[in-house]
């Protein structure tokens, strides 16, 4: 995009408020902007939407926003690619666990989420709200497995694969092995907390059973979640 020289001040002011807006957008995987390091009146834009409707919702926001208006007659060069490709399974599921995130931090709550799936169906779902639910255990990951468990009528559920947009607690990973959760998903890691990866402190315990991990689905967009969160608490 190609900024008139009159115009930059108001577009870099503009862009702030733009950017926060794509970003909180649910349909957005993840939007940067930047200006060229040759000509500060160029700026590169990059965007990723979990599907064309998405993109085709964010193209009429911003259309009709004070950006838009702003920007309606500036020049711009456009290179697209993967705008026919389907997300993956695992993208698709995380980013419904990323709705959820958000719906934590809304009320307050650390910025997790959390979908169980079964046969690309999805069995139980759920977001962190210890501190409203007045419950230490109220975590993404167990309000999911307890949805899961009373609408199949069963504590056990093998097969299924829960999506987690930050890696599991050990309270977490333990409720995940009495479940028989047969696979882990999760997006950006937990240096402190995790129990998964960071801190595998299960794989001498004498357990039965072992679920399949799969980390940094949407990771760095998982991850922002969390950064975004404390930072404006800070």
């Amino acid at each position: 995009m190609s900024v008139p020289q009159d115009q930059l001040e108001a577009t870099q002011v503009a862009l702030v408020v733009h950017i926060a807006l794509t970003q909180a957008e649910p349909g957005c995987l993840s939007f940067e902007v930047w200006p060229s390091a040759e000509n500060p009146l160029i700026f590169h834009v990059k965007e990723a939407f979990i599907d064309g409707e998405a993109f085709a919702d964010h193209q009429a926001r911003a259309g009709a926003s004070p950006w838009g208006q702003l920007t309606q007659g500036f020049a711009r060069e456009y290179q697209t690619s993967g705008l026919d490709l389907s997300a993956s399974a695992d993208e698709t599921f995380m980013h419904q666990a990323l709705q959820l995130a958000d719906h934590a931090s809304e009320a307050g709550e650390v910025p997790v989420g959390a979908v169980l799936v079964r046969d690309g169906q999805v069995m139980g779902q759920g977001f962190n709200q210890p501190i409203s639910g007045l419950d230490p255990t109220a975590h993404a990951e167990i309000i999911a497995l307890r949805q899961a468990a009373q609408l199949h009528n069963n504590y056990r559920l093998p097969g299924s694969t829960l999506y987690v947009t930050i890696e599991p607690c050990l309270m977490c990973v333990g409720a995940l092995i009495h479940a028989r959760v047969a696979r882990v998903v999760f997006g950006a890691l937990e240096p402190k907390a995790g129990a998964v990866l960071s801190h595998p402190c299960l794989e001498s315990y004498p357990s039965n059973h072992r679920f399949a991990v799969t980390p940094g689905v949407l990771g760095e967009i998982c991850g922002q979640r969390m950064s975004r969160f404390f930072a404006a608490r800070r």
